[in-house]
């Protein structure tokens, strides 16, 4: 049987191996679901241990089938809901989204799973050195399939799906709760209860970006209000806006209007009203921020230097470039910067129009062992991209 020891071997021979895996929503995700389910377990084995039985009940064989069924789907069912349960706030963490419906979803999907999936998948397996796994594969396949299209039907119908930012403090209380709930065997599982409380007051405090970056600098949103998310790209990386919709609760992209070089007057910038999206001319994007703070995005040094005198951000996508700005109230962000820190998230202060900006990166210093590669990328080496030496054309013997 697993137990709880088990798990704590289990959870170090991770953390050896691969101890980045920590911060991830795999690890954290896996073994808080599995974690709870053994606590839960143990918790049920001591209530019914204390209980007396009574003596079984004759039944005829139809009431027996019956209940044996009711109780299979009500433990899958209350499989379902502790694992969810324990792995809520991680997923809201990671990835700021919930599946209400995850228990529909489940149950409607267990029959496909322990009838045609796993049986067929382990008779592949069995047939595969013989050469005849085809056959077994092509049914787990359409297994698999009809799996997906019920998750689909079912997700298309959930009342929620993206819910934002959560505070750090709420996960890390829920952690707390889940660890004081899971391993002990007394009553003192109920002290859980005040930190899972707390989490739960806790999630919404956290601010949330006014501008996020990527980490190659080709890509910058501003939430303009309205539900609308302002970017700088026609067409920009459709899994990284995906991700960013969901963190600022986002319903529409909006992208930039592009104006020939001289068509767009920028002269005076400040005359743009408070949550404009972005305009583009040439190599040089300005958008404003519902505060009133100015974003401009350079494509180099030189288009980037106009906007010294009236932006608040400047994101440079050239490695080369260094910043161009005088004042210090201007927070530059260079591509070299990003491919060296990761991408990163702005904070325009709202009590002063005149304060430096905020800004967060993804990669914090000093480097983890696994981050250290980034130092060694040509961006991060303040390097142009790398062209390929043309070949030189064989010489023409002479006639």
């Amino acid at each position: 049987a697993l137990t709880m020891r088990n798990l704590a071997i289990s959870a170090i021979a991770v953390i050896l191996v691969s101890p980045h895996e920590v911060v991830g929503p795999s690890f954290q995700m896996s073994f808080a679901a599995t974690a709870a389910l053994v606590g839960a377990y143990a918790g049920f084995a001591d209530y019914r241990a204390g209980k007396t039985t009574a003596p079984p009940v004759k039944r005829s064989f139809l009431r027996f089938l019956s209940r044996k069924l009711a109780v299979g789907v009500g433990g899958a069912a209350v499989t379902s809901l502790i694992a969810g349960s324990a792995t809520l706030l991680f997923a809201i963490w990671h990835f700021q989204r919930v599946s209400p419906l995850s228990l529909l979803a489940n149950l409607a999907v267990m029959p496909i799973v322990s009838l045609i999936v796993m049986p067929f998948a382990v008779l592949s397996a069995l047939a595969m050195p013989f050469g005849f796994d085809g056959p077994f594969l092509y049914v787990m396949g359409k297994g698999l399939t009809a799996m997906i299209a019920i998750s689909a039907w079912i997700s298309e119908r959930s009342p929620v799906d993206a819910v934002g930012l959560i505070s750090i403090q709420s996960v890390l209380l829920a952690t707390i709760a889940l660890v004081i709930a899971t391993m002990a065997t007394t009553w003192l599982r109920l002290a859980a209860v005040p930190f899972a409380l707390a989490a739960l007051l806790a999630i919404p405090h956290v601010r949330t970006p006014d501008v996020l970056i990527s980490e190659d600098a080709h890509l910058v949103a501003m939430p303009i209000g309205g539900g609308e998310l302002a970017v700088n790209r026609e067409r920009s990386n459709e899994f990284t806006t995906d991700n960013w919709k969901r963190a600022l609760k986002a319903e529409d992209i909006v992208p930039p209007e592009t104006f020939a070089k001289d068509a767009l007057d920028i002269a005076d910038p400040v005359d743009l009203p408070p949550g404009s999206p972005f305009y583009c001319t040439g190599d040089l994007c300005i958008g404003r921020h519902p505060s009133g703070a100015i974003v401009a995005l350079a494509e180099n040094r030189d288009s980037a230097r106009p906007a010294c005198g009236f932006a608040d951000l400047i994101v440079i996508n050239d490695a080369t470039a260094y910043n161009p700005c005088w004042d210090q109230r201007v927070l530059v962000v260079t591509k070299r910067q990003l491919a060296r820190d990761g991408s990163a998230a702005v904070f325009f202060d709202p009590q002063s129009a005149t304060a430096r900006a905020a800004i967060q990166y993804a990669v914090e210093k000093p480097y983890r062992p696994w981050h250290e590669q980034r130092k060694y990328t040509r961006e991060a080496r303040g390097l142009p991209p790398y062209e390929k030496p043309e070949r030189a054309k064989p010489s023409q013997p002479d006639q």
